[in-house]
């Protein structure tokens, strides 16, 4: 894998596709999109780096876990990334996670994303601007909205 520091670096670097939009093995898949803006200027925010992480729990009481990373981008000018298809997962000892990265914003993280088949799940994220000395992350937990989707047939 290439790490490049360009503003473009992240646009495209899916790291396990999970046979992402070639759903040959019949297996139920849904959506995923993820749009970002300022919170206090509701303007989009372009070049936020965003990581999906498929979560695997193990152990006897569930004491551990292990991440995998799924796919990467950075948002375009627009504050959006391409829409992302995801196989759908057995919940609870699966689960989605994202991480979104900034320079001069607080980091976001979104938790437990659920993913239905043909169903997209939509998180419109506002990032605070840093303000103080004290990190913080911001942790999400329920997504913007749900809806059925029909990828239009070229997608298929």
């Amino acid at each position: 894998m290439k790490y490049y520091s360009n503003p473009d670096k992240y646009k495209s670097s899916n790291i396990n596709k999970f046979n992402m939009n070639n759903n040959s093995n019949n297996e139920e898949t849904g959506f995923l999109e993820i749009t970002v803006t300022d919170a206090q200027t509701d303007m989009p925010v372009a070049d936020v780096d965003i990581e999906v992480f498929k979560l695997t729990i193990s152990g006897e009481y569930a004491e551990r876990a292990v991440s995998e990373l799924v796919v990467r981008y950075s948002t375009y000018d627009d504050g959006t990334i391409p829409l992302i298809e995801l196989p759908v997962i057995e919940w609870p000892l699966n689960r989605y996670f994202a991480h979104l990265d900034i320079f001069g914003y607080y980091n976001v993280t979104i938790i437990n994303i659920p993913i239905y088949e043909d169903v997209k799940t939509i998180y419109n994220v506002k990032l605070n601007r840093i303000t103080s000395p004290t990190p913080l992350r911001e942790y999400i937990r329920t997504p913007t909205s749900t809806e059925y989707y029909t990828p239009p047939v070229w997608f298929l």
